[in-house]
């Protein structure tokens, strides 16, 4: 994971440079780094899916991500809210209100997801007393049994997670303009490249 995104990371620094240099009335030209953009960052949750079949709980600490990159960490990934933050300024009565709704909604899936969270990390410490109880404690089986179906458990939230983060982006794309979108992946991208720069000097010292 950690070449993955090496590499991804110079593909994002190319993309913010090109978002940000596409004139503003040229939509022609806007689709296609619209595209560009959402398989940029659909092709990063491929492999954190991949690195999630293999290992769940090192795709939930996000070993690869610097300090400061994981302090907006949420449920495996960056936290919805986020995204938020990152549209334009010029947005349109109507426009502002589809966005807040959808902020709205956003906010009670994010609570809702921390509460199935809570519930998966009770669950760790019940199912090692379950296990212990039954006699699954010799050669470490009743850890090996709570990371398993622990395991289960953290899969299916970072699933809905990562399906939260990607409907918060399209329901936004739906509601944007093309060059709004733009300026909103350019935002984007900018921010998460500054925490990454950030987190690496921080990293220095």
């Amino acid at each position: 994971m950690e070449h993955f995104y090496s590499q991804w990371l110079i593909q994002e620094q190319h993309l913010l440079n090109d978002l940000i240099s596409v004139p503003q009335d040229r939509p022609d030209l806007h689709i296609p780094l619209i595209n560009r953009a959402v398989s940029h960052y659909a092709e990063y949750y491929k492999h954190k899916s991949q690195l999630a079949d293999r290992d769940i709980f090192r795709a939930f600490s996000a070993y690869w991500l610097t300090y400061i990159e994981r302090s907006f960490f949420w449920l495996g990934g960056l936290n919805p809210g986020i995204f938020f933050h990152s549209l334009p300024l010029d947005l349109t009565l109507d426009q502002s209100y589809r966005v807040e709704q959808l902020r709205q909604q956003t906010m009670r899936r994010i609570h809702e997801l921390e509460e199935k969270m809570r519930v998966v990390e009770e669950a760790m410490s019940v199912l090692m007393a379950l296990a212990a109880a039954h006699g699954k404690v010799r050669n470490g089986e009743a850890r090996g049994y709570t990371t398993e179906r622990v395991g289960e458990m953290m899969r299916a939230v970072l699933d809905e997670a990562d399906e939260l983060r990607k409907n918060v982006v399209r329901k936004n794309i739906e509601i944007l303009s093309t060059a709004q979108t733009v300026r909103f992946f350019a935002t984007l991208a900018h921010r998460h490249l500054c925490f990454y720069w950030h987190g690496l000097q921080y990293n220095g010292f």
